[in-house]
């Protein structure tokens, strides 16, 4: 492995992780809700979350510059953006989407930023 490949392996490491950890430990939230439409955006974290561990162990992805990890981190963030508009009215649906909505905008931006500079973090490395 090389250094550029190790930096870019911790990126992706990172916003792959932050989703993964978010879809396992929001899944219970799927058992808990009452109505079907406040389960589904826990559902579908979940599946972003297997989604994301399969790409992340597929090939050489992990190695390479991707903007994949940001897309995750983005579309957890508009799961539950849209969780919030659908259960909004009902304070005891919403409450663990407010949370989460602060956890994915911070870890897009952490991510994001992480992204941008690993060209040249790898290349400083040099």
């Amino acid at each position: 492995m090389t250094l550029s490949e190790s930096v870019h392996c911790g990126v992706n490491l990172l916003g792959v992780a932050i989703v993964g950890l978010s879809g396992f430990a929001f899944l219970p939230e799927v058992f808990f809700e009452n109505d079907v439409p406040d389960k589904i955006d826990d559902g579908v974290l979940f599946l972003l979350s297997l989604a994301g561990i399969w790409w992340y162990r597929r090939g050489r992805n992990r190695f390479a510059r991707s903007i994949a990890p940001v897309a995750l981190v983005a579309l957890a963030l508009a799961t539950k953006i849209g969780a919030l508009l659908v259960e909004f009215d009902d304070p005891s649906s919403a409450g663990d989407d407010f949370g989460a909505l602060i956890l994915f905008v911070l870890a897009l931006g952490l991510v994001w930023r992480q992204y941008r500079q690993a060209p040249r973090l790898a290349e400083s490395a040099n």
